[in-house]
């Protein structure tokens, strides 16, 4: 009990317990940066955590219940929990992923972030257990793993997707916003494995080019281009042509230009 005591007391003067959520949210977007460095100060509260853990391990608590404790305590020390969770136990990555957003859901792009940077998985495999755990950040959750794996981020779409298709116009939306040149993946991954596509895609594709083609400073032909885009990824889903028609001319895309870029001859 007194190692216990010890310990709590070293982490209460490393940081107070009174931090405010909102404005660590703030500060730990340095998560986000492209070049990810854990900070002296995290490392040392790493090895804080790791002799926590060795406490907690001897008095038989699971990964999964020390993990929420930690977190529930101290969720300003979610880089160090996590990494030093992962340090230890790289094997239990699942179920210290879904402990830690269980816990503190408000934080599940930091908790993603750190696994990723310790790449204890496939960024797929992340992005699955994190969608998971905490199914309404699935836009978030995609967005920031698309960030850290840009080459992967149709893939990463098409998993989020399966396991929240309910999410599938926020991912589908802010996977675009975040990468505006992958449009037409996205739309082809999003659609490609919804169980049908039908009015509720029609507008929902439509509400995404409107989004898409509305920043003010982006001159016509750039959103004529997306707006093409957009047709050519939920042609390439299957898609039935005549909705397709529907929505290019509602979109000002004539008939015969929808007709060349999708290869489809006209009668």
């Amino acid at each position: 009990m007194k190692t216990t005591t010890a310990l709590l007391v070293l982490l209460t003067l490393s940081t107070p317990l009174s931090v405010n959520a909102a404005a660590f949210n703030e500060e730990v977007t340095a998560l986000e940066r492209d070049s990810y460095e854990v900070s002296g100060e995290n490392q040392r509260l790493v090895n804080t955590y790791l002799r926590m853990l060795r406490y907690y391990n001897k008095r038989n608590f699971s990964v999964t219940r020390t993990v929420r404790v930690l977190m529930s305590n101290y969720p300003h020390h979610v880089e160090p929990i996590m990494l030093a969770a992962l340090e230890r136990y790289p094997k239990k990555y699942e179920h210290i992923i879904k402990a830690a957003i269980d816990a503190e859901p408000g934080f599940t792009k930091d908790v993603l972030a750190v696994a990723m940077y310790k790449q204890v998985a496939s960024p797929s495999e992340l992005v699955r257990i994190a969608v998971e755990a905490e199914p309404a950040y699935a836009d978030e959750i995609v967005a920031e793993a698309g960030k850290a794996n840009p080459t992967s981020l149709e893939e990463l779409v098409r998993v989020a997707v399966k396991v929240e298709p309910e999410m599938a116009d926020s991912i589908m939306r802010s996977a675009s916003s975040s990468q505006p040149e992958k449009v037409e993946g996205i739309v082809h991954a999003t659609l490609s494995v919804l169980p049908a596509i039908g009015d509720y895609i029609s507008n929902s594709l439509s509400d995404l080019i409107t989004f898409v083609t509305g920043r003010e400073e982006t001159d016509e032909e750039v959103k004529r281009q997306e707006t093409i885009s957009i047709l050519k990824g939920a042609h390439r889903a299957g898609m039935d042509y005549q909705e397709l028609e529907a929505l290019a001319e509602h979109h000002g895309i004539a008939r015969e230009e929808l007709a060349v870029v999708v290869n489809i001859e006209q009668p």
